[in-house]
């Protein structure tokens, strides 16, 4: 009662703390009413200074010096001159053994709890002591009772051989094929394909199960409809079961902001040959990854730090190689917090058209999937149809081929899956892909039988997949998406067109070529929860941890073989001393 009276504070003090700030407030009107003082001076005036309410108490460190006492004894001396109560299971017996020095009471119930086994709840300020004996616990899993399935697939084919009938429309195609017609003998030259799958609740059933076991009557029981799982089990196999659980929460639970932006450059004359990204930085490794040999930053597996730059621009990139890119195909990771300066770096180079800018958040290991366009029907297969010759009554017979129409995407399509880590680093999983789909109609010829025109879809793809790592915040640019659109125009006079020395003579013909460059810009931001400011907590109660360790504590000393046992110094200055004997209340 003492403790809890020091620590409060009277009513009386209270109103003198709070009137002056008060009467301020009501009097402020007349004050400034009366005042000749300029504006200025009456707003640069401080502010009351508004007190702190009052803390709880906290917790008091002491020293434990336990030799053979028995354990009753000692939970309740752990209690005594506290704010605390205790309450003792019947079957927690034995004697204890224990030296501690500075703790505090959970502390020292921890340090018993992980050796001797007796586990304890605090409610408030009670606290019961359980024996070390099979235990039932409940614990809540907040997650979604799904299986998800995810597949990334890019690949470059090259077809020998008959064609069928049959076809499809894949956004994986080479650029520039045809994909109506499907080759009957296919050959792949490159191939690049990711698949996912997330099961929790199976993947915590089946990791409990083999944590705790059967034996004895352990058990473990999931229900992923209810979100509980309910273990039976030893205190110390529980605590595992704890740890377990709140380590899967924490790393599930991380999220991330992708935004991203596909740009479309049209480059100048002068930058016929791409984007020159070195102009960013000054180091030898900017370049094209597949260019140079020995990158030093290859094999930095904490990240990918950024290079100094002189250009005056506000931003700097580092060149990472990209797994499963092919030739050309150039990555970036560029140390800055906005897109800004990204565009007016490649406005240098030519006209920007942002095509897409989405923005999604995902969870850690989840894929996000992102679609603009549209879904566009080609013929794909024709079969049968016929025409026959009949009689005089009836003409000739004719017999309709059955048609197959295959959906085919096109537009933007972009799958991220990100991998968020302890310290702040980032794994993507990066798959973007420019689809624009075109009928071409192909003329076969079949002899005596005649010429045979066959409508295919053809598709034009720009498209990479590749895994990088980057700090949080950081923008990944990937280019090397380069291809090139030629047009051609004619004009003259009327009639000109009828043959080709009109059309040369009296006429005018425009060839003009234009080379594009696609760049994906995509920053990863990590959404901050509650728990990632948990380490600046700890980090604040352990410099508070070492002050406290410099104060006075008491000393709790048991001794139950006190007739055999040499007396235990006790630790100086000592602001308060507590010595029981075994079996002494």
């Amino acid at each position: 009662m003492a403790s809890l009276l020091g620590c409060s504070t009277p009513a009386g003090n209270y109103r003198t703390q709070t009137s002056p700030m008060l009467s301020l407030r009501m009097d402020l009107p007349t004050r400034l009413g009366n005042s000749d003082a300029p504006v200025e001076q009456v707003a640069a005036a401080p502010a009351p200074v508004v007190r702190a309410a009052p803390t709880a108490p906290r917790d008091e460190r002491f020293d434990l010096v336990v030799n053979s006492a028995s354990t009753r004894n000692v939970f309740l001396a752990l209690v005594a001159d506290t704010r605390y109560s205790m309450l003792l299971h019947p079957e927690v017996t034995g004697t204890l053994s224990v030296t501690l020095k500075g703790v505090t009471l959970l502390e020292a119930l921890e340090s018993i709890r992980d050796v001797y086994g007796y586990d304890f709840k605090m409610d408030g300020r009670r606290i019961t002591i359980f024996p070390p004996t099979l235990q039932t616990r409940l614990f809540n899993v907040n997650y979604l009772n799904s299986q998800r399935r995810g597949n990334s697939d890019v690949r470059i084919t090259s077809g020998q051989g008959p064609s069928t009938p049959t076809g499809g429309g894949s956004s994986s195609t080479a650029s520039g094929s045809t994909g109506a017609a499907k080759a009957a003998d296919r050959q792949e030259s490159s191939q690049v394909s990711t698949t996912s799958t997330t099961d929790l609740w199976a993947e915590i059933s089946i990791t409990l199960k083999t944590m705790i076991g059967t034996a004895n009557g352990r058990s473990v029981v999931t229900s992923p409809q209810a979100g509980v799982i309910a273990v039976r089990g030893m205190p110390d196999e529980l605590r595992q079961v704890e740890s377990f659980l709140r380590s899967t929460r924490f790393s599930v639970e991380r999220q991330v902001m992708l935004e991203a932006k596909i740009l479309e450059v049209e480059l100048r004359d002068g930058f016929q040959s791409g984007i020159d990204w070195s102009i960013l930085g000054t180091k030898s490794a900017i370049g094209q990854a597949s260019g140079r040999a020995g990158n030093p930053l290859a094999a930095n597996s904490n990240g990918l730090p950024a290079l100094g730059i002189n250009s005056g621009l506000a931003l700097a990139a580092d060149t990472i190689p990209l797994p499963g890119a092919g030739s050309g195909i150039l990555g970036l990771s560029l140390a800055t917090k906005g897109f800004e300066a990204v565009l007016g770096f490649l406005e240098t180079h030519g006209e920007v058209q942002v095509l897409s800018s989405p923005r999604v958040a995902a969870m850690n290991n989840q894929k996000a999937v992102l679609k603009v366009g549209s879904d566009e029907f080609f013929v794909t297969a024709v079969q049968g149809g016929s025409v026959g010759s009949g009689n005089n009554s009836t003409g000739s017979t004719t017999t309709l081929p059955t048609i197959t129409l295959t959906p085919f995407f096109s537009g933007i399509a972009l799958d991220v899956t990100p991998q968020i880590d302890d310290g702040g680093m980032i794994t993507l999983h990066i798959h973007p892909s420019v689809t624009a789909v075109s009928t071409v109609t192909k003329q076969i010829d079949l002899g005596a039988v005649g010429n045979y025109k066959l409508p295919l879809a053809y598709s034009s793809v720009n498209e990479t997949d590749t895994i990088v790592r980057i700090p949080d915040g950081n923008i990944v640019a990937i280019g090397g998406l380069m291809q090139m659109e030629s047009n051609r125009s004619r004009s003259g006079m009327p009639g000109s067109g009828a043959n080709q020395v009109t059309s040369t003579l009296f006429g005018n013909r425009i060839e003009t070529s234009r080379k594009k460059e696609v760049v994906v810009l995509i920053k990863p931001t990590i959404i901050r929860s509650t728990e990632d400011w948990q380490a600046t907590a700890v980090q604040a109660r352990e410099a508070m941890d070492r002050l406290d360790a410099q104060l006075d504590r008491r000393v709790i000393k048991l001794d139950g073989n006190t007739e055999h046992a040499e007396p235990v110094p006790a630790p100086s200055p000592l602001r308060h001393t507590s010595k029981r004997r075994a079996g002494t209340p």
